[in-house]
C-alpha cells in the first residue's frame, strides 16, 4: 500500500496539466475513429503509450511525444496542453504567397529556383532571375515549385545541390519540413516543430538547435513533399 508519503511524491512529479492532456488525447483518439494501440503505433510511440498514458501510468509526458501524437490526430501539441482552445490552429493561406508569379506547370515542367549564398539567418531570398523551367522526374500537382538546397543545415534529410519540391497547398504537420516564408518573402527549408498561435518552433538538423519563430513574421508554411538529385 501506497504511503501518503509517496502520493504525495507521485503527485510533484506529474505535469500539472495531466488531467487536461488525458481528456484531450482521449476526445481526439475517439474523433479520429482510433484504437488507442492504433494512435500510438502511427506516432511513433509504441503500442501502450495512450493507454499508459490514460491508465496514469505515464504522469509526465514530454511535449515532443504529444506533438508526435498531435501529427496522427490533426492536432497541436499546445491543445493537449491546454494553452490552445482548438485542436488544431491552420497555417497562413499559401496558394497566392510566392513573391513573383508562377508559370502554370506542363507535363511535369515546374518552377526550379537556383538558390545562391543564405543570408547570415539562413534564409533567401527566391530570385526570378534563377529560375527555370524543370521536368520533374517524380509526378507532382500543378502548384508544385522546386528549389535547390542551399546548405548541409539540414542534412542528413536534405543535403546542399539536392533539389526539393515543395508543394504550397498541402498541409504542414508537427515533426514535418517546410519552406518558412517570412513576411519579407525569404524563405529557408525547416523541420516544423510545434505551431501555436504566437510562435512556430522550426529545428536545423545539422545541429539539432531549435529556434522560435514569432507567428506574426511568418507568412506562411510551404510543405516539401520530396526531394531527389539534380539531373
Amino acid at each position: 500500500m501506497k504511503s501518503r508519503a509517496d502520493d504525495k511524491k507521485t503527485r510533484a512529479q506529474a505535469h500539472p496539466a495531466l488531467d487536461t492532456i488525458k481528456s484531450r488525447v482521449e476526445e481526439r483518439v475517439a474523433a479520429a475513429g482510433l484504437s488507442k494501440n492504433e494512435a500510438s503505433r502511427r506516432a511513433g510511440l509504441g503500442l501502450s503509450y495512450v493507454n499508459d498514458l490514460l491508465a496514469g501510468k505515464s504522469l509526465n509526458p514530454t511535449r515532443e511525444s504529444l506533438a508526435k501524437l498531435g501529427q496522427v490526430l490533426d492536432t497541436d501539441a499546445d491543445y493537449f496542453f491546454g494553452t490552445q482552445g482548438t485542436p488544431r490552429i491552420s497555417s497562413h493561406p499559401v496558394s497566392n504567397l510566392l513573391p513573383i508569379e508562377m508559370p502554370q506547370s506542363t507535363a511535369g515542367t515546374i518552377p526550379l529556383f537556383h538558390i545562391g549564398l543564405p543570408d547570415p539567418d539562413g534564409f533567401f531570398p527566391l530570385v526570378a532571375e534563377r529560375r527555370a523551367s524543370w521536368t520533374s522526374p517524380l509526378l507532382v500537382s500543378r502548384d508544385v515549385y522546386a528549389i535547390t538546397v542551399p546548405d548541409d543545415c539540414m542534412a542528413p534529410r536534405y543535403r546542399m545541390g539536392e533539389v526539393a519540391l515543395v508543394s504550397p497547398s498541402k498541409p504542414v504537420v508537427h515533426g514535418g519540413f517546410a519552406v518558412v516564408r517570412q513576411t519579407d518573402d525569404r524563405v529557408a527549408i525547416r523541420q516544423i516543430i510545434t505551431i501555436s498561435a504566437d510562435k512556430i518552433v522550426v529545428r536545423c538538423l545539422d545541429t539539432n538547435a531549435d529556434i522560435d519563430l514569432p507567428r506574426k513574421n511568418v507568412k506562411a508554411l510551404e510543405r516539401v513533399i520530396a526531394s531527389c538529385e539534380l539531373v
